[in-house]
């Protein structure tokens, strides 16, 4: 028979009609068995409501294995049953038309197929008996198409129905199953990320990247998604669970909605509709978190957090949390009174005394979540009350005691001050933790020169200080070291003093400040590298840069100083000392020589009188001037720019150099290019916009040598003091050595010495190359920390070094990268208090900060040879060995611990970047 006509046949059945004969009575589905017992029924209905404690005891899937949350939230949906001996085969294909049947349930529908009572003829689609009504179910609702699956079949002997699905035929299945055809086709234009994508079938790829944008499959540890491999059950019960968000229409045993309270195992939830209802939770009763698939104990469950419930007859096998945010209004303040009688509560809030009605359901907690009784807590406590949102007029159903009325004295570092709130966050020194208190009225603030003050604009965030506190309120706060701060000031350069300490200015409304000059203060003249404050002249337009009031860096922004490359001498008056030239653009210009002209000669320092003979007309010369006086002129020997143009054909190069001019140069025939990491390198390959340094021939109408220059940020692997090596990588993770020949080549901004041992591994350095020789290294001052605050209006970050313990008030601007899990943010809010951040300034001095990946673990063990920390897998298969890096912070509160004091069992948190740990901290 025509397998066409077949199929055509069964297109024209009613539902009534598409039918099978499958014996209710079998004992179990082939693949997909039914664990029943003997006094019970062994139809499919019956079997898929087992209890709570049947569906998670497979005795061959332990309470750690890797899909354990998904096989188990589909066995108490009955979407999967177990074999023989309550064994699950996680790791046993699946077939096709075992995967149709597990779609079928998760779509709701298997009691529709059931109700089919009559054989069909599938033509070529070969199933078991017990299939055939699901697979002509899925034919005529479009689940799988007739064609489609039979072009497949080709010379395979087996039957469609036995054989095993694979990836991407499971992806297209699922996608169907959930309605997200539409997204498919919409995803088929978009090209694959995997690794192997050109093995995807030609209409497979719309299907995997709708199923990988939904989050409902994953590609191989090797970014592979390997298309043809077949599916286990286990990958099965994850693709399925996974999708099940996505159902519009759900089993009548799913109930989704947010927790109202749990009292006496009784869980009560309300949906989006108000309607509230109570689920019984037993000792088979599982419950999951949805961000990291753990399991996690009831009382994590808080109320007005969403919950997706599975139960029977009023009884929860399966809880899963979906969205821990609370839907509760929040009021803090310290207790005033407690009128029980009247169930109402007074607090003070900034000086304000509010009444708040409590529910007669009002529950009592420490912060930790211990139980308390309302009648002990103490007048003065810091109290959090809590309101249910989802309720109308509700009342206070939560107590949080957050701190018994407390008197201290301490030591810390100011985190932030909250002036709308009138109080005040301190990193406590002893502690490591942050503390918030109100301010007293009466608070006193004492200046490190002795100076007592009530002036709370005078703390900075970042200030080391003692404070103490009574009954709950700052009454008094010692500063012992003023955080730094930057500020700057701009004005009109009016005396410097004869011995460079003291600078005053004109600033803008006519107001003279005198400021000192730190110790390796930095001048800067546009166009004169080195420039120092004797190249400061009186009436100089000047930006200063003050760290704590002490001039750290100047900024002339009045005038410049023009570097013209290039330039062709006319004529030269020795009496007048007056030289003009004519640049490339055509335009003639004269400058004045003057005694404290510096006159260069193919690298040699020359007298000026010297000049009239050497410096001919016709020479191209370089020139330094500033307004009309020439501060330095050198015959020219070569140029750097970046390429515009370039003609490989005809040998020319066209640069823009530093002046912003466009020249085109000749470039003598067949030379190489020196350009590190690429030997033998020609002139094809530079591109446009490469920098290069070309170097001329003795008449100066030809480039001779071409070197590439680069500039680069880089990661520190492993330093060789010996052959004086350093092994880095690039943020593509390409690897280079490097030989930094001499300490001269070496910048470190926070030593006056510079010594090749100051480059540490695991730091980054900014290396400029010309060609393969390593012209500087900049070792970037890198700070790895704890962010304590974060101010989006200023653009800083407070952040506490691991290494030191000191906090730091970082200005990070408006320019700046976030990488987070290799994902590029834009917003500085996206950076949250508590996360683990590296800040360095990438090539082109931009701020760049990295937040490292935080995840609580359990040690496996410590391997002290190579220095590595393994960890035992986790549901996420997340890596399980990891390097320390060269500093990183190992501790259990604030005491610092040893790398072998992490054994097996132990609970960890740890913080990860670049694949190595920062920071681990002990529970």
């Amino acid at each position: 028979m025509n397998n066409k006509h077949n199929y055509l046949s069964i297109k024209k059945m009613t539902a009534g009609l598409m039918a099978l004969s499958v014996i209710l009575s079998s004992p179990a589905y082939a693949a997909d068995p039914v664990i029943t017992p003997p006094s019970t029924s062994t139809s499919t209905t019956s079997s898929s409501s087992n209890s709570a404690s049947t569906i998670t005891q497979f005795s061959d899937v332990s309470p750690q294995h890797w899909a354990i949350k998904h096989i188990t939230k589909l066995a108490a949906l009955g979407i999967i049953q177990g074999y023989e001996k309550a064994e699950f085969r996680a790791d046993n294909s699946v077939s096709q038309q075992d995967a149709i049947i597990m779609a079928l349930r998760l779509m709701g529908l298997e009691n529709e197929v059931l109700k089919i009572k009559t054989d069909t003829v599938l033509g070529g689609i070969v199933v078991d008996s017990y299939a055939k009504p699901y697979i002509a179910y899925a034919l005529d609702k479009g689940l799988i198409n007739f064609k489609e699956e039979t072009e497949s079949l080709g010379t395979n002997k087996t039957a469609w129905g036995s054989r095993p699905a694979t990836r991407e035929w499971v992806a297209k299945i699922v996608i169907r199953s959930i309605g997200k055809e539409t997204l498919a086709q919409q995803q088929a234009a978009n090209a694959s990320t995997f690794k192997d994508a050109k093995d995807f079938s030609s209409w497979a790829v719309g299907y995997v990247n709708a199923a990988v944008s939904l989050k409902i499959v994953n590609g191989m540890d090797d970014n592979k998604f390997q298309p043809a491999g077949s599916v286990t059950r286990a990958q099965m019960a994850t693709f399925l669970s996974r999708a099940d968000k996505e159902l519009t229409q759900r089993s009548d045993k799913v109930v989704i909605g947010y927790v109202m309270g749990m009292k006496d195992n009784k869980l009560t939830i309300q949906n989006d509709k108000g309607q509230s209802s109570e689920y019984t939770l037993n000792v088979g009763t599982v419950i999951y978190n949805a961000k990291d698939d753990s399991r996690i104990p009831s009382t994590t469950l808080k109320e007005t957090n969403q919950v997706y419930i599975i139960q029977s007859l009023g009884v929860a096998s399966y809880v899963e949390l979906t969205n821990d945010e609370e839907k509760m209004e929040s009021f803090e303040g310290t207790l005033d009174t407690l009128f029980l009688n009247q169930m109402t509560v007074a607090i003070n809030q900034a000086g304000t005394k509010v009444l708040k009605e409590l529910a007669p359901t009002v529950t009592v907690t420490d912060k930790e979540g211990r139980g308390l009784s309302i009648g002990t807590i103490q007048v003065g406590s810091l109290i959090e009350l809590k309101r249910n949102m989802l309720l109308p007029n509700a009342k206070i159903s939560q107590i949080i005691v957050k701190q018994v009325p407390l008197s201290k004295s301490a030591e810390g570092t100011v985190v932030s001050i909250q002036k709308e709130q009138n109080s005040i966050t301190f990193l406590e020194q002893t502690s490591g933790q942050n503390e918030t208190y109100p301010i007293s009225s009466k608070t006193s603030i004492t200046l490190p020169d002795g100076t007592t003050v009530s002036d709370f604009s005078k703390l900075r965030i970042g200030d080391i200080v003692g404070f103490e506190v009574k009954t709950n309120e700052v009454t008094a706060v010692t500063i012992r070291k003023q955080a730094d701060i930057t500020t700057a000031v701009t004005g009109t350069l009016t005396s410097l003093s004869s011995d460079k300490k003291i600078l005053t200015v004109n600033k803008p409304g006519s107001s003279l400040g005198a400021y000192f000059i730190a110790d390796n203060a930095l001048v800067t003249i546009d166009g004169l590298p080195n420039a120092g404050f004797f190249d400061l002249e009186v009436g100089d337009e000047l930006k200063l840069d003050l760290l704590n009031e002490k001039i750290v860096k100047v900024t002339v922004t009045s005038r410049s100083i023009n570097l013209i490359t290039l330039a062709t001498i006319v004529n030269y008056d020795a009496d007048l000392k007056a030289l003009t030239v004519v640049n490339d653009s055509g335009t003639y210009n004269a400058y004045k020589l003057t005694d404290n002209t510096a006159l260069k000669l193919w690298g040699s320092e020359l007298p000026l009188s010297n000049f009239a003979s050497q410096f001919t007309k016709g020479k191209k010369v370089d020139l330094k001037v500033s307004k009309d006086k020439v501060l330095t002129i050198e015959l020219t020997i070569q140029v750097e720019g970046t390429i515009t143009q370039l003609n490989t054909t005809a040998s020319e190069v066209t640069l823009r150099t530093s002046g912003g001019q466009n020249t085109t140069f000749k470039v003598q025939s067949g030379i190489g290019v020196d350009m590190y990491g690429k030997t033998n390198a020609l002139l094809t390959d530079l591109k446009v916009g490469d920098t290069i340094q070309g170097r001329f021939n003795g008449n100066q109408d030809v480039i001779s040598q071409i070197l590439y220059k680069k500039t680069a940020v880089y990661k520190v692997i492993t330093t060789n003091a010996d052959s004086r090596q350093i092994s880095v990588k690039d943020e593509s993770g390409v690897l280079n050595v490097f030989t930094v020949d001499n300490n001269d080549k070496i910048t470190n901004p926070t030593k006056s010495t510079h010594n090749f041992t100051d480059i540490q591994q695991d730091e980054f350095v900014k290396v400029s190359l010309t060609g393969n020789v390593l012209e500087k290294a900049v070792i970037l001052n890198t700070l790895r920390g704890k962010v304590t605050a974060l101010d989006t209006a200023t653009g800083t970050l407070t952040v506490q070094e691991l290494a030191t313990g000191t906090t730091q008030v970082v200005p990070v601007g408006l320019q700046f990268v976030i990488k987070q899990n290799g994902v590029a943010l834009a917003a500085l809010n996206a950076i949250k208090p508590n996360d683990r951040v590296e800040i360095i300034k990438d090539a082109g001095d931009k701020v760049q900060i990295t937040v490292a990946i935080a995840s609580k673990r359990t040690v496996a063990s410590y391997d002290n040879v190579l220095n590595q920390l393994l960890l035992k897998p986790n549901a996420a298969g997340d890596k399980s060995t990891y390097n320390f890096f060269a500093k990183a912070y190992l501790h259990k509160g604030t005491a610092s611990v040893a790398a072998n004091a992490f054994v097996e069992n132990e609970e960890v948190t740890l913080y990860v970047l670049d694949d190595k740990i920062i920071e681990i901290e002990k529970q």
